[in-house]
Formats: C-alpha cells, sequence, structure tokens
C-alpha cells in the first residue's frame, strides 16, 4: 500500500470513535435493506455487537442479481482491500449492463450518504462530549467558546477586552451554489430527520442496554425506515439550509456565547450586536452565466424577501400569545398605541376591504390579514405585535406580486416594512419596555431570539452580491463613447481612462443616454445597474468584480452606479484572481487610495451594527484561478503576499481592509478547514472582520443541521476573535526566503508539466471525465470563459475533474519537488521548525497531508489502465513521480511515517474510514461507464448511461466532501 492513508480499515484506527462509527454506520444499512425488504425493523439492530444481522442484498425487490453480487464483492474488498478482490470488481462490473450500472450507482450513493450522516452525527457528540467535560475526548479545545476565553485570558487579555472585540467583530458567510450541490429539499429534510433521530438513538447506554423505553425504540425504528425510504424513493435532484436549519442555530450561538462570557464575569452582548451575517451569490452571479439576469435577480431578490416576512410573520404570531401581558407598557409602547389607532381611524374601511382584494395573490394570503385574536384593551404589548404581524403580511403580499410581476398597491394602515431597521425598531420597543416596566425576563426569550434574527438575517435573510467580469463593465463604456463620439474605451491607456472616469463621477450632467443603441450584453449590464436602483441597496451585499487587473475596473463599475441612479452605492469589491493579478494588486489599490474622487467616496462599513464609521475598502481574494495558474504552493504564497501588503497599504492611507476570501469546497480551490485557515493569515489581516465564500456540499456539510450549524458558527467567532486579538508572529527572513524558492520552484514544475507539455491537455481530456462533465447539468455556468486550452478552463471544472478520479493533482503537483530541493540542499530542519513554529506553512502542509491522504494512486490507475492510450504513459510516470515525490517529502517535514497521524487528523482520518470503503465501487462504475459512453456516442442506452455518470458524479464529490 503506498505511504498514504488509501482505505481506512478497522485494525487501522484502534479508537473508540472508529468502532462507534463503523457501528453506527452498519446499524443505519441494516434498517435500511430492512425497509427496502419491507420489513419491520428489529430491536436487535440496537446491539452494536449483534453479528448476525444481515448485511446485504437478498429479498430485497427490484435488486438485479448483478447488484446484489457486487454488493458483495465490495464487502469482501472493505474488509480486505486487495488487488485480486480489486479486478473482482472490475469483473463484476464489466460485464453489468447500463441500467445495472444506474441501480448500482444509485445503492452505493445512498449508502454513502448514511455514512456521511453518521460520521456528522458523531462530529456534533463528540462536541458536547467535550463541552461536557469528558477529558477522553480528542478536541480542538480553542474551537470552543469557553476555552477560547481561557486561553486569551491565560495571554493577558481581560474579559472586558475580550468582550469589547466581541461588539466591533463581524463573520460574514456567503453562500454559494457550484457543480453536484444537488440534494433536493425534500431530500435534506429527510437527512435531518435521520440525523435528529440518530440523536435519540444515542440515548441507548453501553452493550445494548437503554434508556429508551421499549415504544420509544420501535417509534425511532420505524421513523427512521421511514425517512431512509423516502430518499431511495425520491429522485435525487437546491438547497435551502438558511431557514431550515440557520434560523434555529443562530440564537443557540447566541445563547452560548452570552454563556461563556458570563462564565468570565461579562454582561451578555447587546441586542444589536452582529457575530455574523449571511450573504449570497445564488442568483446575483452572472460572470459568465447567460442565465442570470437583471429579471432573475430581481426575483431573486423579492422571494428572498418573502421566505424572510413568512419567518418573521410565524415569529410574530407565536410572541402575540406568548406576551399576554396585562398592563399599558412604558410610554413608547402608549405612544405607539396611540399612533395605530390614529392610522386606523383615518381610514376607511371600504378602502381597507379594496386594498386586499387587489389580486388573486392577495387572496390566497387572506389569513395573513383576518386572523386576529380577541385582545383586552390593557394588553398594549399584544394590539403592538398584533400590528406588527400585520406589517409583515404586507410585506409577505407585496413580495409574492413583485415576485410575479405584478402590481401591488400599498395597504394604508398596516404598510408593509421596506428595511431591516423598522422592523427592528419595533421589536426593540417592546423589548425595552419589558425592561423598564419590571418584565425583562419575558424580553429574554422569544422576543430577544427574533431581534437576534432580525439584526443577522434583515429583511431578506442573506444579502445578494452582485458579481461581473470586468471586461463586460469595458464592453458597456465602449459603447457609451463610440456613441457619443469620444473615441473607444477600450483602446485608452489606464492613465486616460481613469482621468475620463473621474471627471465624468465628479460630474454632474448625466453620461448616458437613456435610449443608448447598444448590443444586448451591454444593455443587460446597465439593466442590471437600474434593477438595483429600482429597488434599493438594502437586500444587496458587495458589487463584485471578478478578473479585476487595473484601478479603472473599480471606477466604471462606480460611475455605472451613478448614471443608474443608485442613491446609496454598492461597495465595490475587486476580486484578484490570477497569480499576475495578485501581484499587482497592491499597486492597483493604491491608484485608488491617491484618487480625490475615490478618497473622498469611499464604501461605508458593512451594515453591521457596532462596527462604527471608518473609510472602509473590501478587497476578494480568488483562490481557484490562482491556483490552477501557478499550482496551489505559489499560489497560497502569493495570496499571503498579497494580504500584507494589502495591511501595509491600508495602515499607510488609514483605510480599514476587509479581506473577502473567495474560497472553494476543495482545498486546491482555497477550501479546507475555516479554522486553521483563519488562524494562519498574517497579521493585521483579520480586525475582527472576515467574508468567507461557503460552497456546494460544504454548505450542507458544515450547515445542513441547527446542531452543526451552531458548532460551525462557534469555530468562526472563536477564529475571528483568536485571529484579531493574537495574530501570528511575521516569519523570519530565512522562513520567507526558503517559502519564496518553493513557491518558485513548484510553480515552475507545475507549468512546465501543465502548460508546457505538449500532451498534457490530451492526457488530462482522457483520463478524467472533463469532457462528459460539461454534459450534465451540474455547472454553475459554462465551464469556459473563452475558447482555448488549459488556461481558458474555469477552475471550478478544472479541479473537479481531477476529484472524480481521486488524483486531486492541481493540489501537489510541484510540491514534491520543490520540498526535494529544499531537502537536499540541506534545509530538511528549516522545514521542520517552519512546520512547527509558523501557522501559515503548517495549515498548507496539513491540507496538502489531507488531500494526499484522500488520494487514491489504486483509483487514479484503474482510470489510466481503461482511458489513457499507450502513447501518454510517459506524462502518467511524470505524474507519479511528483507524487511519490511530495508523499516522501510531506512525511519528512511533519516527521511522521504515515499520513494523518496526529491527533488533530483524527476528524479527516474518520471521514476516509467511513467514506472510501463505498466510493471505490462507484469510481469503478464511474470508469466503465466512461469507457462505455466514449465508444459509441449513438448507441441505444447512452441515456441510461450518462445518468449512471451523473449518480456516480454525486456519488465521488459525496465521498470526497467536495466537488471542484
Amino acid at each position: 500500500m503506498p505511504l498514504g492513508l488509501q482505505h481506512g480499515r478497522a485494525n487501522s484506527f484502534a479508537d473508540k470513535d472508529y468502532l462507534i462509527l463503523s457501528s453506527d454506520v452498519k446499524f443505519l444499512r441494516t434498517l435500511f435493506f430492512q425497509a427496502l425488504r419491507a420489513e419491520e425493523a428489529d430491536e436487535t439492530v440496537y446491539r452494536k455487537a449483534n453479528k448476525e444481522l444481515k448485511d446485504n442484498l437478498e429479498g430485497i425487490p427490484g435488486i438485479p442479481q448483478s447488484v446484489k453480487e457486487l454488493f458483495q464483492i465490495s464487502l469482501m474488498y472493505e474488509q480486505d482491500p486487495t488487488e485480486k478482490n480489486f479486478k473482482a470488481m472490475h469483473q463484476k462490473v464489466l460485464h453489468m449492463s447500463a441500467a445495472d450500472i444506474k441501480i448500482a450507482g444509485r445503492l452505493f450513493l445512498e449508502m454513502l450518504q448514511h455514512a456521511n450522516l453518521v460520521e456528522r452525527n458523531h462530529r456534533v457528540r463528540r462536541w458536547r462530549e467535550y463541552k461536557r467535560g469528558d477529558k477522553t475526548v480528542k478536541s480542538s479545545s480553542s474551537q470552543t467558546l469557553q476555552d477560547c476565553f481561557k486561553e486569551l485570558m491565560e495571554k493577558g487579555f481581560t474579559p472586558e477586552q475580550i468582550r469589547e472585540s466581541l461588539l466591533r467583530q463581524n463573520t460574514e458567510l456567503v453562500f454559494t451554489a457550484h457543480p453536484t450541490q444537488a440534494a433536493r429539499r425534500s431530500v435534506l429534510t429527510k437527512h435531518a430527520t435521520i440525523s435528529q433521530l440518530l440523536e435519540l438513538h444515542d440515548r441507548s447506554g453501553p452493550n445494548g442496554t437503554s434508556k429508551l423505553t421499549p415504544l420509544q425504540r420501535s417509534e425511532i425504528l420505524a421513523a427512521l425506515q421511514e425517512s431512509l425510504l423516502g430518499i431511495w424513493r425520491t429522485n435525487p435532484y437546491g438547497l435551502s439550509v438558511v431557514e431550515e436549519s440557520l434560523w434555529e442555530a443562530l440564537p443557540d450561538h447566541y445563547h452560548a456565547v452570552d454563556y461563556a462570557l458570563k462564565k468570565i464575569g461579562c454582561e451578555p452582548l447587546p441586542i444589536d450586536c452582529c457575530l455574523l451575517t449571511l450573504g449570497s451569490w445564488m442568483g446575483g452571479d452572472r460572470d459568465g452565466n447567460p442565465y442570470v439576469t437583471a429579471v432573475l435577480t430581481k426575483r431573486v431578490v423579492f422571494l428572498s424577501q418573502w421566505r424572510a416576512a413568512h419567518l418573521y410573520w410565524t415569529e410574530v404570531d407565536q410572541l402575540l400569545w406568548d406576551l399576554s401581558v396585562a398592563g399599558p407598557g412604558n410610554k413608547e409602547i402608549q405612544e405607539e398605541i396611540a399612533r395605530i389607532n390614529g392610522i386606523k381611524s383615518s381610514n376607511a374601511k371600504g378602502t381597507l376591504k379594496k386594498n386586499h382584494s387587489l389580486t388573486s395573490v392577495h387572496n390566497l394570503l387572506a389569513p395573513f390579514d383576518f386572523y386576529r385574536p380577541q385582545l383586552e384593551t390593557e394588553e398594549n404589548y399584544r394590539q403592538v405585535l398584533t400590528h406588527i404581524r400585520a406589517r409583515l403580511a404586507a410585506t409577505v403580499r407585496r413580495a409574492t406580486a413583485l415576485s410575479q410581476e405584478q402590481p401591488f398597491k400599498p395597504d394604508p394602515i398596516n404598510h408593509h416594512y421596506s428595511s431591516t431597521s423598522e422592523l427592528a425598531t419595533d421589536l426593540l420597543r417592546i423589548y425595552r419596555s419589558l425592561h423598564e416596566c419590571g418584565d425583562g425576563i419575558l424580553a429574554e426569550g422569544r422576543l430577544k431570539e427574533l431581534l437576534w434574527r432580525v439584526h443577522t438575517f434583515g429583511l431578506s435573510l442573506t444579502r445578494l452580491d452582485i458579481r461581473q467580469e470586468s471586461t463586460r463593465h469595458a464592453d458597456a463604456l465602449d459603447e457609451v463613447t463610440s456613441y457619443l463620439g469620444l473615441g473607444s474605451y477600450r483602446t485608452w491607456s489606464e492613465e486616460t481612462k481613469i482621468q475620463w472616469l473621474t471627471n465624468e463621477l465628479h460630474s454632474k450632467r448625466p453620461l448616458i443616454p437613456p435610449d443608448l443603441p447598444c448590443s444586448a450584453p451591454v444593455k443587460e449590464v446597465i439593466d442590471t445597474f437600474k434593477m438595483i436602483a429600482e429597488i434599493g441597496s438594502e437586500p444587496f451585499g458587495a458589487y463584485v468584480i471578478s478578473m479585476t487587473t487595473s484601478a479603472s475596473d473599480v471606477l466604471a463599475v462606480r460611475l455605472l452606479q451613478k448614471e443608474a441612479g443608485i442613491q446609496q452605492h454598492l461597495r465595490v469589491v475587486p476580486l484578484f484572481e490570477t497569480k499576475l493579478d495578485l501581484e499587482n494588486a497592491p499597486a492597483c489599490m493604491e491608484l485608488l487610495f491617491k484618487n480625490s474622487w475615490y478618497q473622498a467616496n469611499l464604501s461605508s462599513p458593512p451594515q453591521v451594527p457596532n462596527i462604527g464609521w471608518q473609510p472602509h475598502q473590501e478587497v476578494m481574494l480568488g483562490y481557484s484561478d490562482s491556483a490552477k495558474d501557478a499550482g496551489r504552493l505559489a499560489s497560497v504564497w502569493g495570496l499571503h503576499k498579497a494580504q500584507e501588503a494589502l495591511v501595509e497599504l491600508s495602515h499607510k492611507y488609514k483605510i480599514k481592509l476587509n479581506l473577502f476570501h473567495g474560497r472553494g469546497g476543495s482545498v486546491g480551490r482555497g477550501g479546507g478547514p475555516q479554522y486553521l485557515a483563519t488562524l494562519s493569515q498574517p497579521a493585521g489581516s483579520v480586525q475582527g472582520w472576515m467574508r468567507v465564500t461557503v460552497q456546494g456540499e460544504v454548505i450542507d456539510h458544515y450547515f445542513g443541521l441547527p446542531s452543526i450549524a451552531s458548532h460551525t458558527m462557534e469555530r468562526y467567532t472563536t477564529s475571528v476573535l483568536t485571529a484579531t486579538l493574537t495574530p501570528p508572529k511575521a516569519p523570519s527572513d530565512d522562513f520567507r526566503e526558503i517559502m519564496q524558492r518553493l513557491s518558485e520552484t513548484s510553480c515552475n514544475k507545475y507549468r512546465s508539466l501543465v502548460f508546457e507539455d505538449p500532451e498534457f491537455i490530451e492526457y488530462f481530456r482522457t483520463a478524467t471525465p472533463d469532457f462528459e462533465l460539461k454534459g450534465l447539468n451540474l455547472g454553475s455556468r459554462p465551464s469556459k470563459r473563452k475558447q482555448g486550452g488549459i488556461e481558458s478552463l474555469r477552475a471550478i471544472p478544472w479541479m473537479f475533474a481531477w476529484t472524480q478520479t481521486r488524483l486531486q493533482l492541481p493540489v501537489w503537483l510541484g510540491v514534491g519537488t520543490a520540498l526535494k530541493a529544499e531537502i537536499d540542499n540541506g534545509n530538511l530542519k528549516t522545514l521542520q521548525d517552519m512546520y512547527n513554529d509558523w501557522p501559515f506553512f503548517r495549515s498548507t502542509v496539513e491540507l496538502l497531508e489531507m488531500v494526499l491522504a484522500k488520494t487514491s494512486k489504486t483509483i487514479a490507475d484503474y482510470y489510466e489502465s481503461l482511458l489513457v492510450p499507450e502513447d501518454l504513459q510517459s506524462v502518467s510516470s511524470k505524474v507519479w513521480e511528483e507524487f511519490e515525490n511530495t508523499m516522501k517529502s510531506i512525511l519528512q517535514v511533519i516527521r511522521h511515517e504515515h499520513m494523518l497521524e496526529g491527533d488533530s487528523s483524527l476528524s479527516s482520518r474518520l471521514a476516509i474510514a467511513t467514506r472510501v470503503p463505498l466510493v471505490d465501487p462507484i469510481n469503478v462504475l464511474q470508469a466503465n461507464a466512461l469507457v462505455r459512453m466514449r465508444a459509441d456516442e449513438n448507441q441505444p442506452d447512452i441515456h441510461v448511461l450518462r445518468d449512471a455518470f451523473a449518480i456516480t458524479v454525486q456519488g465521488v464529490a459525496a465521498g470526497m466532501g467536495w466537488t471542484g
């Protein structure tokens, strides 16, 4: 077996965690098989030591015999991963029909999802056990709030300093949808149900004894079977974690923070403190995606407002019954009652009835209007809440109508909410009154939780970013200047562009004629800005410019906002993506900071209370394209240096720098444990604020359940707090010199193969399912920005294709050559010191270690043997030579004999142990499907093969924990 952890086995981990996990996996699998057989679950499935349970597909209708036999072979391979058993899997799949391959792929995908659910449940279980004080649980202690506070106090920070830092802290999570995140909402709901039932199952005592009654056990088993079978019967092709998970998890997180503050003698956070906010690219990211238009974005905004208002309505409805407090309230409440009654008395009943019958949409929502409790006159809180609920109902009606492009006439009595602050003000009025009148305990329950939600989710649940490529704005201005006879904007020098843009930004006259004749792409750009002006800025977050190369790219967007009449400009965020653009980023930003108009019109801070006014500049760092361009090692070092330079620049001009990290799901695109990544950022780059993208499978993995989401929120909060108060020390000159050489050597090696070897492109296209992936309806946009080779390929499909074959070449290619060169020059001890003493280098190496452990030479070789022509074997030899160099060099640096030996790698070891045995058969199915698809595109069962292939793509992505 290679030096990496290629296959997780029971005898590889003699610890209780693996034994519990493997037992839970078998428990869920047995329930699933019993459900397929229409058997009632037996209580013996609770007895984890019982070896008589059926772990086979016999007696299950609808499962072909070949699939049953493949499953049995896979069990043998799981227990004994020899070449003989692997060949047996191959031989079985080789003779299976396309339909049987599809069924087998779906079956292994289901079992893999079961393993993921079990592993996710175990993470929550271990976290809770640790927080209960179980010292036997291995955990990164500083990730908990209480341990984080303790460590900071041991380093000399006072409780007041910790609380004060939290008051100015904010983490914004920006959700994006990418290739194989394809779990339907109904499936996700069933997954959540299974996880909740597994938590109940955890109440069982050791050795088969239980704290549950026999009836409770029977009901849990039946419910588990119902959910498992329901998923199997559902077509497995959206994501909605915000209202399903984060809505429930957020109050738990704030309660945890307040509790941890109480333990160190501090007051709780103020009610308007906002530790977390949410953003989204879903419906706003139009970079290269022709389907995201101004019309679509507008509809997404109003649908999001509908969802938010509906959730708030439900919470206020419950509060209305909870706060049955007799009494007039404070003066502020009494004045509000008088104001509400004054509005009602000034409007005729007939007018109100007419307004409520405007459209069929309104009629559908009539219960929101006419459902009124009988209120006593002295129940002023309930009267105010009734009015708030009615305003939320109007907000629901308005959002519904506008999302369907229907007319909406405002309700003269219960006017819809047009801003988050309006709703927060109405609720805060009640909160203050309860405290002033001696009923503060009532304010600290559901009402306080609702206020936390309002400050976090706003009126749209997430603030929608707009993203567009820089060239699209240049095209728009080029058509404007050409039409006005000013020449071609595109041909101007950067200096000329900046001067002209600055003059136009200062000018009070309009520039763009309303009847400008323009191309369809330019019209779409202009329509997007008009749409933002029409809706207003509150539902939106940042305007992100992808492929930013110059200062004029930023000024162009500010000018287009001005011309559209946007009253409060969206903050404009340049996204630097390629290696060269990252190197030029500081010079680009300095040109902006020196610009007279730009200095006077810097972005306001993000919409977060307590941060206060200070000139802000947000910059987004692209992890994907820089890694595709130069290899991961050169990419992360380039990103690190760019951050250092930008921090220094922000200090020079006294401008607060906010960095937006465009991380993908995979390590090759900046993914990996966020806690580790945050603590490894250069000093001064966090400053209490972090914005980061959360993509694809990662969303469900870290936020799919309230318990998991609460856990994840805690890790974000503690990592940002720690990075702010105790930033890492700057590396020594020796460390920097070696890192620079590692970057240059690895980049040269990477580019020599990927961009300079004439046979590499053909090797890539044959060894991976790159071409076939383009035919699936899984991508978030076209796979290429323009025609060409590797350089034109988008970073997501580039990494996605390598992930499917389990080779993950872009992550480690070049690293082995670079490390070996330093080791051969006698610098091994310095590399080991860098690993021990420099958080940035340690996180870089540990992520490489995790990827190498997930890389499977057996599987990648299998794809090559079936798909790669003989004349490309020279490329294959270079690839595997570099792989072995990387493995050996990494192990020398970390001083381990095998990958993932350290305690900090326990979670990764467990995940691999539970997933890999199920992923290998999926890879065998996929490789054989690819062979048949490439043999004849016109064969009768080609559609079945494509369906089978799509299922295996989801399976591998689920097993690896990321897409691309």
